[in-house]
């Protein structure tokens, strides 16, 4: 995997963040990744993806969501979208527009696989958003990737839905979503391109949702110089936890809201609000869903429930540990899995996992003891994973 660092100094904070490539389908893809300088126990993972003619490197600059995100111990990724028929960066979401025949759910999906091989990232706490066509994009991948991210957030960016892009979610997804009212690039009430502008994407998750319950709260105007003032509407019920909340700002432009960077674009994209940060916003929304709220691990008890494609091992967290550490893998298809605990000259410490599994997002806990029970020495030890034809080793180090 090719890395290339690079510092970045944004307003008046300094963040290290790292580009680096993978292949998918045969095609070199990039990310940028921005993790805490010095992390707590695993972090929750932000996928924020640019819009049309953008990229990962502006998508960071302008959102500066780092600086919200990297206090409460949260990564933030920068995707970068790859270039169209006509050498515009974009994603693939079903438009007339983004001339994107690429599967970019296909490298999300990689590309999560990638960042928790190497960081230690919270597998249950990962979201995803986006501005503009990266709000489309966060939609496909509520409706493509919900295995494995918690809650989505749309800023500027509608859904689209239509006989070549379909939605078969099963579980209940969390949506935030953020608009401008004089948005002329998306418009607000109307759809240019056979997407589900707001009030017609409020219904369709209301009804997903079983959400029946609506209140709505008028954000203080407390910039009056702004052109623009904020409603939050949110939709709920009482069985579940799961909200639809959508801040509609009247006069509002195509902006990410509350940002300072985008102050210097108002003329090219319209109003920009600063009653609400929208940083703030998606964070305090995310950070409410967990994974866990709403997948079972154990496929073999479940229906109508989406299925991992492929082994994976991920990397234990948190690492370093002590006492206790969690492992988590996917299983595919049902198989004989065993899992085993080995110091580094490759002496069997510990079988944590040794039968016959259905398939699932499985996770085992050790407890830094050998066969015997007893505690083993601090140090580096190796956990191997042998499942049909797959074998994988990582490594983790326990603490004193």
């Amino acid at each position: 995997m090719k890395k290339i660092p690079i510092f970045l100094i944004i307003s008046i904070s300094v963040c290290y963040s790292q580009w680096y490539e993978l292949n998918h389908d045969g095609i070199v893809r990039s990310y940028l990744l921005s993790y805490p300088d010095n992390p707590t126990g695993p972090c929750p993972l932000i996928i924020n993806m640019h819009g049309y003619t953008s990229n990962g490197w502006a998508q960071q600059y302008s959102s500066q969501m780092d600086e919200y995100a990297h206090p409460q111990n949260i990564a933030v990724v920068y995707p970068q979208g790859m270039e169209n028929n006509q050498g515009i960066p974009s994603w693939n979401v079903g438009t007339f527009w983004d001339g994107n025949s690429y599967n970019d759910v296909g490298f999300i999906d990689v590309l999560i696989d990638s960042i928790a091989a190497n960081y230690n990232i919270d597998l249950d706490r990962i979201y995803a958003c986006g501005m503009s066509n990266g709000g489309y994009m966060a939609y496909e991948l509520a409706c493509e990737l919900s295995h494995k991210i918690a809650a989505f957030g749309s800023v500027t960016g509608n859904f689209m839905l239509n006989d070549n892009q379909e939605c078969d979610v099963v579980r209940e997804i969390p949506i935030l979503h953020a608009h401008g009212t004089l948005d002329y690039i998306v418009p607000y009430d109307y759809s240019f391109d056979g997407s589900l502008y707001i009030d017609e994407s409020t219904a369709y998750w209301r009804a997903h949702n079983d959400l029946t319950y609506e209140s709505i709260e008028t954000i203080p105007d407390i910039n009056t110089t702004d052109n623009s003032y904020v409603e939050k509407f949110t939709y709920y019920n009482d069985s579940s936890a799961t909200e639809f909340v959508h801040f509609r700002v009247y006069g509002g432009g195509h902006q990410w809201f509350g940002s300072i960077i985008a102050d210097w674009v108002i003329s090219q994209l319209g109003n920009n609000n600063h009653d609400i940060n929208i940083n703030e916003e998606l964070v305090n929304f995310f950070l409410n869903y967990k994974l866990s709220d709403f997948i079972v691990t154990d496929m073999s008890t479940a229906s109508n429930v989406e299925i991992p494609n492929g082994y994976i091992l991920y990397q234990n967290y948190p690492n370093p540990f002590n006492p206790a550490t969690t492992i988590a893998y996917n299983i595919p298809a049902n198989a004989t899995v065993n899992i085993t605990i080995y110091d580094m000259i490759g002496r069997r410490i510990k079988t944590l996992i040794k039968n016959e599994q259905a398939t699932g997002y499985r996770t085992v806990v050790w407890d830094g003891c050998n066969d015997a029970g007893l505690p083993v020495s601090p140090g580096l030890y190796l956990y191997t994973i042998k499942a049909g034809n797959y074998v994988q080793t990582k490594k983790m180090v326990l603490l004193k």
